[in-house]
């Protein structure tokens, strides 16, 4: 172990591993999340971006994983996911949420993946 390791630890890859899901399932929960981005910052008037939205995410996929929609997913998955939401325009997405009617299926979609208790 060189001096650097011990004074700075090792490095940990910056490798990615492959996603286990495909594109277009990644593109799909990218704008059904980027909607949903913008229906908790209408609500709520807070930004739930980086951190809480990948953690909310990664509930999501393993409520789907457990009930057999989904084979598996990995942190790559997520990020995938993750980046699509945030690069939706928020007008549109707001737009079109609005338009077709969408905003009473997020707080379903909070109960199915555990943030809201089931009454």
């Amino acid at each position: 172990m060189g001096i650097f390791n011990k004074i700075f630890g090792k490095k940990k890859s910056s490798k990615l591993d492959p996603p286990l899901l495909d594109e277009k399932f990644h593109g799909l929960m990218g704008l059904e999340f980027g909607m949903y981005l913008t229906w908790v910052e209408d609500t709520t008037g807070k930004s739930i971006m980086g951190k809480e939205l990948e953690r909310r995410i990664k509930m999501f996929l393993q409520k789907e994983k457990k009930l057999g929609q989904i084979q598996g997913f990995n942190n790559t998955d997520v990020m995938y996911i993750n980046t699509v939401a945030l690069t939706c325009d928020i007008k549109t997405m707001q737009r079109e949420r609005k338009k077709n009617k969408l905003d009473g299926r997020w707080p379903l979609m909070e109960k199915h993946i555990g943030l809201k208790k089931k009454k």
